[in-house]
């Protein structure tokens, strides 16, 4: 069996049909020209550039036709295309056979332009090569859940059918279809889990059969999608009305159960903004953390991060961490990390439903029993001829 080979840096779908309608009618020379003269500055910058503002690069570093084929894309896609960035959609035209050249010309296929249309059996056909439909039917099972949770899977598929075998490769490849199904709304991502949508579910209906055959009941991961996003927001709920030292125990809890040891609450009125101290292993090192929590619905800002990064002396800690059930300023955000300052980890009320979740603290998994007729099975019972077994010379001759 030949093994199929997948896109590489595989595209959202929008991102692959903007990047046709500006190719269709392009010579191979121009398209060519334009993407050898940006890989000769990413090969050996002479220069550092900012490779997200194209604006500024492609004047800077490319001319004539290749300037105007760049600018092109970038402008004509509402800023989808980054010229520096159009691997993974060229093999997308290439491997799927939505683009061909003729007489030097770069021009839409039928099946180019059946995409560009956004028609969803082509769309279908293309998940099933990729994979996405497995991806697809594995957050459908096991959602809400995390990237690694669908790995395994993914990569016997990979290993089996494709000519991936690298863990790299792999891993690469999963995430990119990942945000494939994030950008057609089929899955959503809250935080680091991933769980279908109600649109995913019916295209799962209509197609999933051709993705895996472990492919969950539409109507079951319905429900099963439902009841967690409905559990999410109880336990939500919850963290948003406890009260406010019983919340730091619960902190405590969670950090136990991801593998800190010595974890203590820091009671009393001078905690110098420091409600848990623990110890955890980094490498061969064990280190000190610090963490502070916020039970409240808004959002927290740089001084809060000021305070906690300037009490980790008296605690001998070298680095922190800040939980809140709300969110963070852009502030915070952009010196949680500052060069030459002390690490400060940001968890927001998203990503600590998350770990809650991971760590089965607030939840209890309940798993259901389904029975699915396996024909397959029992297809060694079966004849040749279709009828229903072997039948017995006595009965044949009478």
């Amino acid at each position: 069996m030949e093994r199929r080979q997948l896109t590489p840096d595989l595209p959202t779908y929008e991102i692959g049909w903007r990047f046709l309608q500006v190719l269709d009618g392009v010579s191979e020379i121009q398209y060519r020209t334009m993407e050898k003269a940006i890989y000769e500055y990413i090969r050996s910058p002479k220069d550092p550039f900012n490779w997200k503002e194209p604006e500024d690069w492609i004047p800077r570093l490319l001319t004539g036709d290749s300037r105007d084929l760049a600018l092109r894309f970038w402008r004509r896609s509402k800023h989808l295309v980054n010229p520096r960035h159009t691997f993974g959609p060229y093999y997308l035209c290439k491997i799927h056979q939505l683009s061909s050249i003729q007489n030097g010309v770069i021009q839409l296929t039928e099946r180019g332009k059946r995409f560009v249309a956004g028609n969803e059996k082509l769309l279908a056909e293309m998940d099933d090569y990729d994979g996405l439909l497995l991806i697809l039917a594995e957050v459908a099972a096991k959602g809400p859940a995390r990237r690694r949770d669908f790995e395994d899977s993914y990569a016997e598929f990979c290993r089996t059918l494709t000519t991936y075998a690298a863990d790299s490769s792999i891993s690469s490849s999963l995430i990119n279809r990942l945000n494939n199904l994030v950008a057609r709304r089929l899955i959503e991502r809250t935080g680091h889990s991933y769980q279908v949508t109600a649109m995913g579910l019916e295209y799962l209906g209509r197609y999933g059969g051709a993705g895996s055959k472990d492919a969950p009941n539409p109507t079951i991961a319905r429900f099963a999608s439902e009841n967690n996003t409905a559990v999410r927001k109880k336990l939500a709920h919850f963290l948003q009305n406890m009260n406010p030292y019983m919340f730091e125990h619960l902190i405590k809890l969670l950090m136990e159960k991801m593998g800190y040891e010595n974890v203590e609450v820091n009671g009393g009125v001078n905690d110098k903004g420091v409600d848990v101290v623990a110890d955890i292993e980094l490498g061969i090192s064990r280190v000190r953390e610090v963490i502070q929590v916020k039970r409240h619905r808004g959002s927290v800002g740089r001084p809060v991060l000021d305070q906690l990064r300037g009490s980790l002396w008296y605690f001998d800690a070298v680095r922190g961490t800040i939980i809140t059930t709300g969110r963070f300023t852009k502030g915070a955000s952009d010196v949680a990390f500052a060069k030459g300052a002390a690490p400060i980890a940001l968890i927001d009320g998203e990503r600590l439903l998350d770990l809650l979740i991971e760590h089965n603290i607030g939840i209890r998994r309940r798993e259901i029993r389904i029975l699915e007729f396996d024909g397959e099975s029992l297809s060694q019972f079966e004849t040749a001829d279709g009828s229903d077994g072997p039948v017995s010379a006595t009965v044949a001759n009478e």
